[in-house]
């Protein structure tokens, strides 16, 4: 299966900065700037920086790409293991120095009972599994690998803060399908990789707290700061 997030963190590591392009069915296309990937956390955006601080104990990170977060916190001496679809990306936060990396899906993890006290779903990772429906369910199977105080540190952008006509268009017509607004079906390619189409939800402020109390959860804090754009960040507790 072609793997242009692997092999795009593997070519900005070797020192080709191209970057990845990604594609929405409705023929929309933009450009992924890989030096956030690798960003050091001088560079985090405030919102990042003010959640992390809430983080505790033993961490599992979803969606790890190539150990941004990862590594940040392992520095601050937490107990992190950080998981990804990408056979590439996990080589590569291998070699940046990520302990415990592991080829695992957040939508069909398998962890026991009680193994973490915080699980890290930074940058879109909240919906990662691309439908209200599926995002429950991870934040179901999550309340059970968490301790009895475990929370979620996650993170959305929020769809609806936009004022551009290709994106409020493509909202409208996924209301019309019946979908949320921020249901992206999406593409990237890197080269001459190109992968799969899936989809990823964006939801605002109120889809999330929707979703996440349907399995269990409460949003007990959030940041949200203007200069970091319409990204906000949230701690999930448990109900």
């Amino acid at each position: 299966m072609a793997d242009p997030f692997g092999e795009a963190y593997r070519g900005y590591l070797s020192g080709n900065h191209e970057p990845m392009v990604i594609e929405r069915e409705d023929g929309y296309v933009d450009t992924d700037n890989l030096e956030s990937y690798f960003a050091s956390y001088s560079d985090f955006p405030a919102c990042q920086k003010k959640a992390l601080e809430k983080a505790k104990g033993r961490v599992l990170d979803i969606g790890m790409g190539v150990g941004r977060v990862a590594l940040h916190l392992q520095k601050k001496g937490f107990d992190v293991v950080g998981i990804d679809i990408s056979d590439l990306a996990i080589s590569v936060a291998r070699e940046r120095g990520v302990k415990f990396a592991l080829k695992m899906s957040a939508c069909d993890l398998d962890f026991p009972d009680n193994r973490f006290d915080t699980v890290m779903a930074l940058g879109n990772n909240f919906g990662l599994c691309g439908s209200p429906d599926m995002v429950a369910a991870m934040l179901v199977r999550l309340r059970r690998i968490l301790s009895d105080d475990g929370i979620i540190i996650a993170e959305s952008l929020d769809p609806l803060n936009t004022t551009l006509p290709e994106h409020l268009s493509y909202q409208e017509e996924n209301r019309s399908r019946g979908k949320p607004p921020g249901q992206i079906r999406t593409r990237f390619r890197y080269g001459k990789s190109v992968g799969a189409w899936y989809d990823l939800l964006l939801t605002t402020p109120a889809e999330m707290k929707t979703i996440s109390e349907r399995a269990g959860w409460t949003i007990s804090e959030m940041f949200y700061y203007p200069e970091s754009g319409p990204m906000y960040t949230v701690v999930l507790s448990k109900s």
